[in-house]
């Protein structure tokens, strides 16, 4: 999970249990997201990162017995889910944080818990309790019981670079929030695999839920709608999909295994995290002219709902943006490290493309997602893009890991299948992107090992979990560029 956000724009998952029938008699939970707008400054969580206007997504979770409430933030980039506790100091944890005392079912743990991400860090200890979201309660659920974080709920920087806290505002209750951002803690819902447990590795929330009969499928799937949607605006749903979300098929992608390194320095492979093979990027009716980023090798590309932007290679983007818009219409801020965008470009045909492969080889016919570029253009200086005088480009270079970050992923609908290994992806109702499958055949499986370890084996992760550092790296990345 690359974090990013900001305290203008907060959505949140709202704890409603509203199974619904389909023709199979499948148990499932909907979980319906809301969003609301407060009008803010832009923020970002480091010097070189932006962000879009603030966009987060949170889930309303609640913990112990009787239940305390948290808001935490989707992440389908990490796999553990943790919550402040009641030593985390209010410097680093200035909102809910869990009183173990007032819980019945609380089991403290002396396994360390010490997870990393792009931008920050938590640490603590393990412990297990009743995790309840939407009606469905999982017992005994492990957890990230935190006693300090660094650069996660705290410090967020303004572009004036000045620093931000958020607090507790007086106009904030059960269901709304007040003008200040707001966020609790993670909640990961990558694979076992990727958990930041090392000596008894656990099944995360998710696929408990499938383990203790409350989803019939170990399948969730998002709909996040479009950026400048608010109130009821989007939805995930555990155990299943809603075909009103999105036009046209699903089509299926395998889930690329992710190595790390044992105690021993060793490298292990397993399904950890949300990935797909990548073999290049596009962009079609482009103002300058059509071209096709074609990589050499598949790399992988992280679908991460945690990450506010996408990231790719320097090398890649820059003639993607400069076919797409032109040089005259798009200028990099070194400093910050992002694209300024003509507002009026979202008016143009451009679209961008994501091209990915349903085997580990580059294909022929690979799987597309084709977004309008106006979906990828966020305003800067108001709430709708329309009105703005500067807008950034929802796409950021990196030097490393590819992610397919919040600004693509809200163009498509995603379904996140566990049980067959793979992720499934078409245009959402919400946008006028597409994906089209050249081969024709959806992937339903990965290879004959594709039911292999949904838990993670013991003592074959590290203690400390640091995302940059377990994913293959685009360092001397390979790749071809053509001129349509």
């Amino acid at each position: 999970m690359k974090i990013q956000y900001a305290a203008g724009l907060l959505i949140s998952l709202a704890a409603t249990n509203a199974a619904f029938a389909q023709e199979e008699e499948v148990t499932l939970l909907r979980v319906p997201m809301t969003k609301k707008h407060a009008r803010g400054i832009h923020h970002k969580r480091d010097a070189n990162l932006y962000n879009d206007y603030g966009s987060i997504y949170l889930i309303d979770v609640q913990v112990g017995t009787p239940p305390q409430h948290f808001e935490l933030a989707l992440d389908t980039g990490s796999a553990d889910l943790w919550i402040p506790g009641s030593l985390c100091p209010n410097s680093v944890c200035p909102l809910a944080r869990f009183n173990e005392k007032s819980s019945t079912t609380f089991v403290p743990s002396n396994e360390a818990f010490n997870i990393t991400y792009g931008i920050g860090n938590a640490h603590g200890t393990y412990a297990t309790e009743t995790v309840t979201i939407a009606g469905a309660t999982v017992e005994n659920q492990k957890f990230g019981y935190v006693d300090t974080t660094e650069n996660i709920l705290t410090e967020v920087k303004t572009l004036e670079g000045s620093t931000y806290t958020p607090t507790i505002s007086s106009g904030d209750n059960s269901s709304t929030y007040g003008t200040d951002f707001r966020m609790d803690g993670i909640f990961g819902l990558g694979y076992p695999f990727l958990t930041a447990s090392v000596d008894k590795p656990y099944n995360p929330f998710f696929f408990n839920l499938k383990a203790q009969n409350k989803i019939s499928k170990n399948i969730f799937s998002i709909f996040l709608n479009n950026s400048e949607s608010y109130g009821n605006s989007g939805e995930i749903i555990f155990g299943g999909i809603d075909e009103s979300k999105y036009t046209g098929e699903i089509s299926y992608l395998p889930v690329v295994k992710t190595d790390r390194r044992t105690q021993t320095l060793a490298t292990v492979s397993d399904f950890g995290f949300w990935q797909v093979y990548g073999q290049g990027i596009s962009v079609k009716n482009g103002i300058q002219k059509d071209i096709q980023v074609k990589f050499d090798n598949t790399v992988p590309f992280v679908f991460d709902t945690g990450t506010t932007l996408s990231y790719l290679p320097t090398s890649v983007l820059e003639p993607i943006i400069d076919a797409a818009v032109g040089k005259a219409n798009v200028a990099y801020d070194k400093v910050n490290n992002y694209f300024q965008i003509r507002c009026s470009m979202a008016k143009e045909n451009t679209r961008i493309e994501v091209v990915m492969s349903t085997t580990a080889e580059v294909t022929t016919t690979p799987v597309t997602m084709s977004v309008p570029i106006a979906d990828l253009i966020f305003p800067m200086d108001t709430e709708q893009v329309s009105t703005a005088s500067v807008c950034m480009f929802g796409i950021v270079p990196t030097a490393g890991t590819i992610f397919i970050g919040e600004s693509l992923l809200r163009s498509v609908y995603q379904v996140y299948d566990a049980e067959l290994n793979r992720i499934g992806i078409a245009g959402a109702v919400s946008s006028n992107a597409t994906v089209t499958n050249v081969g024709g055949k959806n992937t339903d499986s990965n290879s004959n090992d594709n039911g292999n370890n949904n838990k993670a084996e013991q003592g074959t992760s590290k203690s400390s979990m640091t995302k940059s550092n377990t994913m293959i790296t685009l360092i001397g990345l390979v790749f071809t560029l053509y001129l349509i």
